[in-house]
């Protein structure tokens, strides 16, 4: 029997031939060119930092009114259970409510709740 040593490859001798092409490779191949991240200096990236903690201090979370006349349409809308409806659903709520068959069959008056 024969006996014979192997010597180890390494990496340098191996050679692809083929490359496989996965989908990031295509996608970089054929898609816009990559962003440059732009590296800053220490003092650069503190003003910056600043900046944003500054305006972070400033944000107002509270509901701003910014069209009056919206508004102004608004509250003068009907509702029903707070919501907006239509004028003709309102005044069929209004009558079914208010119809006298209802109250006479019950015997008490229904007080209506907006």
């Amino acid at each position: 029997m024969d006996i014979s040593v192997v010597p180890e490859s390494t990496a340098s001798d191996i050679t692809v031939q083929h490359p496989r092409t996965t989908k990031e490779t295509i996608d970089q191949l054929s898609g816009p060119p990559t962003q440059v991240v732009q590296q800053l200096t220490p003092m650069e990236r503190e003003a910056r930092v600043l900046r944003y903690r500054e305006k972070k201090k400033t944000r107002k979370f509270d509901k701003t009114i910014r069209y009056a006349s919206r508004k102004a349409y608004a509250e003068i809308r009907p509702r029903i259970k707070g919501r907006f409806a239509k004028r003709i659903e309102t005044e069929a709520e209004a009558e079914e409510i208010f119809s006298t068959s209802l109250m006479s069959e019950t015997g008490y008056g229904i007080v209506p709740s907006f």
